[in-house]
Order: C-alpha cells, then sequence, then structure tokens
C-alpha cells in the first residue's frame, strides 16, 4: 500500500507549478522590457529620420533655386527644375509620414507602460541619440544561457510537474482509505 506517495507527488506537482508560474512571470517582464526598448529605440531612430530629412529638403530647396537660376538664365531646360521640384516635394511628403508613425510609436509606448497616451512627450522632448548595443555582452556556456531563459525555465518546471502527476495516477492503481 502507498500511504503517503500520492500526496508527496501531489505536493512535488503544485510546487512545480508554482515555480512555473513564477518562470511565465518572469518571462513576461523580459517580453514587456525587451518591447519598451524596441519601441523607444524605434522613436529615437524616427527622430533623426525626421531630422535629417528635413535637412534634405533645405538642401533640396537650394538645388531647386540652383535650377530655376539656370533655367532663367537659359543654361538648362526646364527638365531640371521640374525634376529638382518633383525631388523636393517627394523628400517634403516623407516628412508628414514619419512625424505619424513617430505618433505611433509614442503611443504604443504609452500604452506598454501603462500610461494615458501622450504624458511619455515630455520624458521625450530632451534630444537623446538612438541607443546603442553594449560593447561588451556577458557570454556563458550556452546550456547556461538556455537554462536562464524564463520561458526554457518555465517549460522545464512544466514537464516535472507532469512527471510527478504521472506518479499520482500511478498511485490512483493501488487500493486507498
Amino acid at each position: 500500500l502507498d500511504f503517503w506517495g500520492k500526496f508527496r507527488r501531489d505536493v512535488q506537482a503544485a510546487h512545480a507549478g508554482l515555480i512555473a508560474s513564477m518562470a511565465d512571470y518572469d518571462d513576461a517582464i523580459v517580453t514587456l522590457t525587451a518591447e519598451v526598448a524596441r519601441t523607444y529605440t524605434v522613436i529615437r531612430t524616427l527622430e533623426v529620420l525626421i531630422e535629417l530629412t528635413s535637412a534634405n529638403a533645405k538642401v533640396q530647396e537650394e538645388g531647386l533655386k540652383i535650377a530655376e537660376s539656370r533655367f532663367r538664365n537659359g543654361v538648362t531646360t526646364e527638365l531640371d527644375v521640374t525634376q529638382a521640384l518633383t525631388l523636393l516635394e517627394s523628400t517634403r511628403a516623407v516628412i508628414p509620414q514619419l512625424q505619424a508613425s513617430r505618433q505611433q510609436a509614442q503611443n504604443a509606448l504609452c500604452t506598454l507602460l501603462g500610461q494615458p497616451t501622450g504624458t511619455v512627450e515630455a520624458l521625450l522632448n530632451e534630444r537623446k541619440e538612438i541607443p546603442t548595443a553594449p560593447a561588451d555582452v556577458a557570454v556563458g556556456v550556452p546550456t547556461e544561457l538556455l537554462r536562464r531563459r524564463p520561458d526554457i525555465r518555465s517549460a522545464e518546471l512544466s514537464a516535472i510537474a507532469q512527471c510527478a502527476r504521472i506518479g499520482i495516477a500511478k498511485a490512483d492503481l493501488y487500493p486507498s482509505f
């Protein structure tokens, strides 16, 4: 007769299930942190792109003035002026698209942080550069890196809990009080 094995296995399964739930929580935190970092990087990248596109439009305005002046003086044809104007207007058309993308990314960041829309704008007003990855990254044995991943830990602990539940099912085959 197995008096206590069933209960011991039930406690083991519950304990492994609890730790697996904690690993799932850690996995959610890691995922949220990564998404916040990615969204912040996207915002900073879009700010740089807007700045560069605006500067490019100013350069193209000067090119258009030069093309118009050359056309007035009979050095070039109207085709050069038209091409310069088309290039300028296509560059100007990109700026609102980039600004809309930046606003969407800011709204996404607000959502990720659990804040109302527009609250992160004050934090983002300070001019910052695009974040870069650290030069040195801690490297370890690949199996240790896998073991530290919360999703891998959760899967391992879920398997342990299932094994313990198998023991409970086997104990049900024996007579009990």
